[in-house]
């Protein structure tokens, strides 16, 4: 079988956009998105300027990591090594738009369905080559089998000249670019003005570097075409919702071994709490789809390598845990309860952490990798469920122990310290690892996002452990620090998706 790929010689380029009209033409594409674009990059200052073009399209890599998140197995990877999609399986959950590092694929708003160029494969089968080849006035496209040494495009391959877009990411792709500038290459050098589109201004990303007066010759983007976040505030709201659900469940159980305690608050509001929230938490990750009449398939069509998948069975687990607690509690059986006390405190804590390990699958997205934010994610659940505790045990005085009171707050000031070491760490003292990561941490830090994260994520948050350690017995004050906790959480996790997201990816 062959192994196609693309070589494209920018040097011949002329940024006709032929490749793009050809491209929307044959596969009947709606008015604004594209499977394949040209961008466009000045450099200099008049009249020492030049313009650069690069034509922008799915690198079918070799190690996709969009093949890999998708949770119904929509994306697959063919026997000729071209990653195409079935959308009559896609839910829409726009996971492999955070995945790919080259900001290939997006919504269909016909389909409600991913989209993204599969190397015109139906053509292909036919002996017909790619519509954006067969249109190009200077042959500056070049499309053939890779395995076939004497074809045009694997000699290019084998070329030291040749470059790739984003090696780093270890997703082997297998479109090669001659006489490629650095500026086009990396998207996070050029500076990015505001982008206007059908009469409409679109502000620029909120982690793109912005024009400096002081340097008019930078590189800058003259022409793109708008991205569309993949995630949202709904996400931020998932996070808070399962974050109070698993939090309140494991909070309760620790306290209930811990403190021997076993009175209402532990043993029935905290897991009734948790069964509300983790349905809501359910309710919020369906009705976000694109297609959400299609969720069952995630159960019937499971890709096993995708986080996604194992996080909708660990909300099932967890959902039937709670449900077989608060049964258990209802009829009586103690027994019961002591079965189920550490498989309700495992899943707890894997339903929480899961979700660190499905944002690391999103492989574009530099401030997501690493292992701080999975564990970042069970402190704010620890914080939240105590909060929420808290706020329980204000309001309806449901617990015995008059070490209770003290005991929470201890624990949410705890967890709490904790969350904003591991933000601090990161946004405030460690270095950078890639460019990405440096305009993500700096829309945080001193951009769009500052008085976001300095104002509730970190001065709620702060504020929350100084109000609880005033007064650790008094449920009126404790249930201040309890909201002012939540507040500080959710502001961070609505800053950690936006901000996750706001450097640009082409």
């Amino acid at each position: 079988m062959p192994n196609y790929g693309f070589a494209i010689d920018l040097r011949k380029c002329i940024g006709c956009h032929a490749c793009t009209i050809a491209c929307k033409a044959e596969h009947q594409i709606p008015i604004g998105v594209n499977r394949c674009w040209v961008k466009t990059v000045e450099q200099g200052t008049f009249p020492a300027t030049r313009r650069l073009f690069f034509p922008v399209l799915c690198n079918q890599c070799s190690n996709a990591p969009c093949v890999t998140i998708c949770p119904t197995r929509a994306l697959f990877k063919r026997t000729d090594g071209i990653v195409d999609l079935y959308g009559d399986v896609c839910i829409g959950c726009r996971a492999c738009m955070v995945a790919c590092p080259y900001d290939q694929l997006f919504i269909d708003p016909n389909t409600h369905t991913a989209e993204k160029c599969n190397f015109c494969a139906n053509r292909v089968e036919n002996g017909l080559l790619p519509a954006c080849v067969s249109v190009c006035p200077t042959e500056c496209r070049i499309f053939g089998d890779l395995d076939d040494e004497t074809s045009e495009v694997a000699r290019i391959a084998a070329l030291q000249t040749k470059r790739v877009r984003k090696p780093e990411k270890g997703t082997v792709p297998k479109v090669f670019y001659l006489g490629a500038d650095e500026a086009v290459l990396q998207p996070e050098l050029s500076t990015r003005p505001f982008i206007y589109k059908e009469g409409q201004v679109m502000l620029r990303p909120l982690g793109a570097p912005a024009p400096d007066p002081h340097r008019p010759g930078d590189a800058r983007v003259d022409y793109d075409i708008p991205h569309v976040k993949p995630w949202g505030f709904d996400m931020a709201v998932y996070l808070l919702t399962k974050g109070v659900a698993t939090g309140t469940m494991l909070v309760s159980l620790v306290l209930m071994l811990g403190l021997g305690d076993r009175s209402p608050l532990t043993t029935t509001i905290g897991p009734a709490i948790s069964l509300v929230f983790l349905t809501v938490t359910t309710i919020v990750l369906i009705v976000d789809l694109e297609r959400p009449e299609r969720f069952y398939y995630i159960l019937v069509r499971p890709n096993w390598g995708s986080w996604m998948v194992w996080g909708a069975y660990l909300l099932a687990v967890q959902g039937l845990v709670t449900a077989a607690w608060l049964a258990g509690v209802g009829a009586g059986y103690a027994r019961v309860l002591s079965w189920l006390v550490w498989p309700a405190i495992i899943s707890s804590i894997l339903t929480t952490i899961y979700t660190g390990f499905l944002f690391a699958q999103g492989l574009a997205r530099d401030l997501w990798q690493g292992p701080q934010s999975t564990i970042d994610l069970l402190a704010q659940a620890v914080v939240e469920g105590a909060a929420v505790l808290l706020l329980a045990a204000a309001t309806t005085g449901a617990y015995a122990d008059p070490a209770m009171m003290p005991m929470l707050a201890a624990t949410l000031a705890v967890a709490m310290v904790v969350h904003v070491a591991i933000v601090s760490v990161e946004y405030l003292f460690a270095p950078s690892p890639t460019p990405h990561h440096r305009l993500a941490v700096s829309a945080v830090r001193r951009g769009p996002l500052a008085p976001l994260f300095w104002g509730a994520a970190i001065g709620a948050s702060v504020l929350s452990v100084a109000v609880g350690a005033l007064a650790p017995t008094m449920p009126l004050t404790l249930a201040l620090a309890a909201i002012l906790a939540l507040g500080g959480s959710f502001a961070w996790e609505y800053i950690w998706v936006e901000a996750g997201q706001s450097a640009p990816l082409s």
